[in-house]
């Protein structure tokens, strides 16, 4: 199959839709040449692996830091140290034209966001990637410029760590313990090496995957719509085209600015989500923001009308199976309607 840039699948993203008027972060992290401790509410935390039962590693714990309503997970890629978005809505590897500028290969076609065009996709072949315990080489990976996310967060970011990084396993984030857990699975869905526990899902919800990409249903105001899974997004997006049931759910509405991932700017609506059901669950209401979706659906070669992207995410602890394609959600205290 042919690989298409990632520009089909990345820019339309929240992580590139930062609303900056609404959106500010008071935290702070800086990144000296060195590799140093990561910091997250003043506790030192570090990557520790999953041991099975013969002393195999079958699983990864990784630190998520946190810039604003971003994830963060440190890595080296090509002696480089430094951070990587965790982007589900990214389909592969995306590095930062700032810190890879020499290793561009060759290019390819334009991309585009939620402000419009993107420059064209140039790429690149990094030796080695490690991630915690996750260490790949020889990776394909996309070459953009991200150095405007970088001045806005104050946070040095190397890049964007997409999915097909992580094909075939077990993904549990939680939001509000700051991390990031990785199973092995084998080819029925379940853990290697470790029995997978019995946990009491609050909802549980089929996936679509598409180019490593991931898309749930979800209904709003009676209406049943296509969301994108996204990690990297500050923010649950709604299309401005959706249906005036869907549209009349969002409440508390202001007007502010949107930034994406070329220089244009735009105007979007952010309000509250309510309404939202799930896996047969309502869920509390969610902020979103409304806007036009029609060329991120192009992009992604899969019609959209939304994406879930912060604010769903810190409504519990999320479990992704990507062998069976499952998504489950244990609903944090407060968070159960």
């Amino acid at each position: 199959m042919t690989r298409l840039p990632d520009f089909r699948y990345i820019y339309f993203t929240g992580i590139l839709c930062v609303l900056s008027v609404i959106f500010t972060c008071n935290t702070t992290l800086a990144y000296p040449g060195k590799k140093i401790p990561v910091l997250v509410a003043g506790i030192s935390i570090t990557a520790r692996p999953v041991m099975g039962a013969r002393g195999d590693i079958i699983g990864a714990t990784i630190p998520l830091r946190r810039a604003g309503r971003l994830f963060l997970v440190e890595g080296t890629n090509d002696n480089i140290i430094g951070n990587f978005i965790l982007d589900t809505g990214a389909s592969t590897l995306v590095l930062n034209k700032t810190y890879f500028r020499s290793s561009m290969k060759f290019t390819d076609e334009e991309g585009g966001g939620v402000t419009g065009p993107t420059p064209a996709v140039e790429r690149t072949v990094i030796k080695s990637l490690v991630i915690s315990d996750l260490a790949y080489s020889n990776i394909t990976a996309d070459v953009v410029p991200l150095g405007h996310l970088e001045n806005r967060r104050g946070v040095k970011i190397l890049g964007l760590f997409g999915m097909s990084l992580l094909d075939n396993v077990e993904m549990v984030i939680d939001v509000r313990h700051n991390e990031l857990q990785v199973f092995k699975l084998d080819r029925i869905g379940m853990r290697i090496g470790t029995p997978s526990p019995v946990v009491k899902y609050d909802l549980v919800q089929k996936m679509e995957v598409f180019h490593h990409v991931m898309f749930v249903k979800a209904v709003i105001g009676g209406k049943l719509l296509t969301f994108c899974l996204d990690t990297g997004a500050e923010s649950n997006v709604i299309s401005i085209d959706a249906n005036k049931k869907v549209l009349s759910a969002i409440t508390n509405t202001q007007r502010s600015g949107l930034s994406g991932a070329g220089q244009n700017r735009g105007d979007v609506l952010y309000g509250e989500l309510n309404e939202f059901t799930m896996g047969g669950r309502q869920m509390a209401p969610m902020g979103t923001i409304v806007c036009n979706l029609s060329s991120m659906s192009q992009q992604y070669e899969y019609p959209i009308d939304g994406i879930l992207g912060y604010d769903f995410f810190a409504k519990g602890k999320i479990y992704i199976n990507l062998v069976k394609k499952e998504l489950g959600i244990s609903l944090y205290q407060g968070e159960k309607k």
